[in-house]
């Protein structure tokens, strides 16, 4: 696991939305697994409220897939590949704290059947390629997770 500024990134498995703060895993099936980076939980606060769009919907790289609210936000997760929603997690949305305690474990926000495959290249795989940009808009963002 990496450490950037105190915000952990696991380096072997995920892809990275560096603008989004999202990672995503594939899955054995060729679906993915999509959720806020530690950096973007931590940037949030804590998450009171976590309203996904509906499973079959269609949505597209870069577009609301969600809206979260914390004490002190209130915005937009993107999709990070499009595609069709397929899973919702429902323990985290009973429990959005989820996603603050474990952003890439239980606090997963949803799964999506990617329409799109071509759109991974705009995705950071892990290593040192994914954690020098990471680590760069963290700086010009003045971003922390201290």
């Amino acid at each position: 696991m990496a450490q950037i500024e105190g915000c952990n990134f696991p380096e072997e498995g995920f892809l990275y939305d560096v603008e989004d703060q999202m990672w995503v895993r594939f899955d054995d099936d060729g679906s993915i697994t999509a959720g806020l980076t530690d950096v973007g939980q931590h940037i949030a606060g804590s998450i009171l409220y976590l309203r996904p769009r509906k499973v079959g919907e269609e949505v597209r790289r870069g577009k609301r897939v969600a809206i979260i609210e914390s004490g002190k936000y209130v915005g937009p997760i993107n999709a990070p590949l499009s595609g069709r929603i397929i899973e919702l997690n429902d323990a985290a949305l009973a429990d959005p704290r989820l996603v603050n305690d474990t952003p890439y474990g239980e606090g997963w926000v949803l799964r999506i059947k990617p329409s799109r495959l071509e759109e991974e290249r705009g995705l950071l795989k892990e290593g040192e390629v994914a954690m020098a940009a990471l680590r760069e808009k963290m700086e010009m963002e003045s971003w922390s997770c201290r």
